[in-house]
């Protein structure tokens, strides 16, 4: 699944199940070992390797426990026939989000111990792996740059991170990125770690561990990847502040995201962070993202995503702004430049009122720019240039910073002392 998130939308784009994908099926047995009821996984994937199934006896009678991670998810209670197991799990709401049945014979099933299923796979993990990420990438095309910035996504896998990040370059976008469930802190840092050789690495983020979200079944969660958690993050801190809030902290506390596949202490998370992994975790009894760092190693520049998200909305906005003189001619008193200066310089003024772009101060106090600069003239226009039909201009800008770690320090006074800081 492919999305695009600007500010409050997300468009859906391409969903691609590949023509190999299998689904784990698990045969319980009578005591002469034939299969007297098939139980199969609620859809393909090797997500079912985590499944198991275990088979308590009390007397003639069996129950069949569903676990999940290890986590008990339900329970048919004590049945005395294949039927009524078969029923029970068939028409639970919970137990059909795991697995379906179907009796096989009467011969009432033997006790068995917890057992996991096996068989489930697709095209993801096989030869036809190449072609199916290629649709994936073939769909990123779809994004055109008339949607502006944004941020662009693939929930579905983390093999054509690489291809987001030349996207999200190619586009002025920005890339949510994760990797696979199940994977360690050291394992995120790795994936970290190769990607920012990647050109544009400023343009993406990592961010480790998965989460999970409520189903329609009371009770029962769905483990995801964090890409639409952070998209939703994002687009509410654009929203109700602008590119240069952070998806992170407070702004990110998360209504409806209820839990992290592995917690993250704090030791841990600082260490991410200064591996340029952003962190899920629980703060405050509730799940935050705990990190805005880009993969970019020019952390001078390009530490913050949000620096990288500034820069793609006053390249869209320039860019739309100067949609309404093209074609306009080009005369000797240099009215285009004016008017491309004035509405290059609208842009920034109105980002720096916001608090997107940071002023600088001499030591007097005195106003030294306003955090950009903006030029469009003679010195950057040559004649033969200009006799092509090009007419450049430049823009300068000063993002502004991001306190993401504030730093206390508590001193203890005596009874006898004064209390001073």
């Amino acid at each position: 699944m492919l999305f695009r998130s600007e500010g409050g939308t997300q468009c859906y784009i391409a969903r691609v199940v590949g023509p190999n994908a299998d689904t784990a099926t698990m045969a319980l047995e009578d005591v002469s070992a034939n299969e007297v009821i098939t139980l199969t996984a609620d859809g393909p994937g090797d997500w079912s390797d985590n499944l198991q199934v275990e088979v308590v006896a009390s007397g003639a009678k069996r129950n069949i426990k569903l676990y999940y991670n290890g986590d008990l998810v339900y329970s048919t209670g004590l049945k005395s026939s294949n039927t009524d197991l078969a029923n029970a799990i068939n028409n639970s709401p919970i137990a059909t989000k795991w697995v379906s049945a179907v009796k096989l014979d009467d011969a009432i099933v033997a006790s068995m111990g917890l057992t996991s299923f096996s068989g489930g796979d697709d095209d993801r993990n096989d030869n036809t792996v190449d072609s199916t990420f290629s649709a994936f990438v073939d769909a990123l095309d779809l994004f055109l740059d008339s949607y502006g910035p944004g941020a662009v996504s693939c929930p579905e896998t983390s093999a054509i991170n690489a291809d987001l990040i030349a996207h999200a370059n190619a586009n002025s976008r920005v890339a949510i990125l994760h990797i696979a469930s199940g994977s360690s802190a050291g394992d995120a840092k790795d994936a970290a770690a190769d990607l920012m050789g990647e050109d544009g690495s400023e343009h993406s983020a990592m961010y480790h561990p998965w989460v999970y979200i409520p189903t329609l079944v009371t009770g029962v969660n769905r483990l995801v990847p964090p890409d639409g958690y952070v998209a939703g993050a994002r687009a509410s801190a654009h929203n109700n502040v602008g590119p240069h809030q952070p998806a992170a902290g407070l702004i990110a506390a998360s209504k409806f995201v209820n839990g992290v596949e592995s917690d993250v202490s704090k030791s841990v998370g600082d260490d991410l962070d200064d591996n340029n992994v952003n962190a899920i975790r629980i703060i405050a009894n509730g799940v935050r993202v705990y990190g805005a760092r880009s993969l970019s190693t020019d952390t001078e520049n390009f530490r913050y995503l949000t620096t990288q998200d500034t820069v793609n909305t006053v390249v869209h906005r320039s860019n739309r702004a100067m949609e309404d003189l093209l074609f306009s001619p080009i005369d000797g008193r240099n009215a285009l430049f004016t008017e491309v200066e004035g509405r290059l310089k609208s842009i920034c003024e109105i980002m720096a009122r916001e608090g997107a772009l940071y002023p600088a101060y001499d030591s007097s106090n005195k106003l030294i720019d306003a955090g950009f600069t903006v030029k469009c003239d003679s010195s950057i226009n040559t004649t033969a240039q200009l006799a092509e039909g090009k007419v450049k201009a430049q823009i300068g800008l000063r993002v502004s910073p991001i306190g993401d770690k504030i730093e206390v320090t508590i001193i203890k006074s005596n009874l006898t002392g004064s209390v001073t800081v």
